[in-house]
């Protein structure tokens, strides 16, 4: 009993050290990050056609590439939307139980961008879900992390943008509010306190 006992212990150190021993290999696999820097380079620079070429049919909707570039195009315009600075870190890249590397990768990105709605811009902390697809890596989906353990899990050395406050809400402190806003909360305490 002992000795089977001794085998199999032995066996899950084998298999352990094997699948350590193949994830930084795994981890030095560029490709899932080069699609992230290629399809944000190319939304960047409004380039929706060439962006295509990252993303996954999950990512269009099943869409051909003019429709989805055109949708694109139309988003932006809408929106105002510009994208700023872009950092792609390395991705962490799925290791299977033998040990080996899959087919799926997360590959985290601080973007700083701005729209209509954000004109003075935001950063934002993205995990990007990256899939080996006929030979290539594709972006199969995207995630914007909000929650603070979240945000620490990806981007545990990376400050993140102090929230200051209004009187009643909070307002991120990167969000540019334009002087003569008012909100009717301050209508309300102005009132109030002209007639006590």
């Amino acid at each position: 009993m002992k000795v089977l006992i001794t085998i199999l212990l032995g066996l899950c150190a084998l298999s352990a050290g094997a699948a350590d021993a193949a994830a930084p290999g795994c981890a030095e696999d560029s490709g899932p990050r080069a699609a992230v820097e290629g399809f944000m380079g190319a939304m960047k620079a409004r380039k929706f056609d060439a962006a295509y070429d990252f993303v996954t049919t999950t990512m269009t909707d099943g869409r051909p590439r003019e429709e989805w570039a055109a949708l694109q195009k139309k988003m932006f315009d809408m929106g105002g939307v510009r994208i700023g600075a872009i950092d792609v870190r390395a991705g962490r890249r799925e290791v299977l139980a033998d040990g080996t590397c899959g087919n799926k990768a997360w590959v985290p990105n601080v973007l700083r961008a701005g729209d209509v709605l954000n004109t003075g811009g935001s950063t934002e902390f993205e995990v990007y879900t990256v899939v080996h697809e006929g030979g290539t890596w594709k972006i199969d989906s995207q995630e914007t992390l909000f929650d603070e353990e979240k945000i620490r899990e990806w981007f545990p050395e990376d400050e993140i943008p102090e929230f200051g406050t209004t009187r009643r809400s909070p307002v991120p402190s990167w969000i540019a509010i334009p002087r003569d806003l008012k909100f009717e909360s301050d209508a309300q305490t102005s009132q109030a306190a002209a007639n006590p």
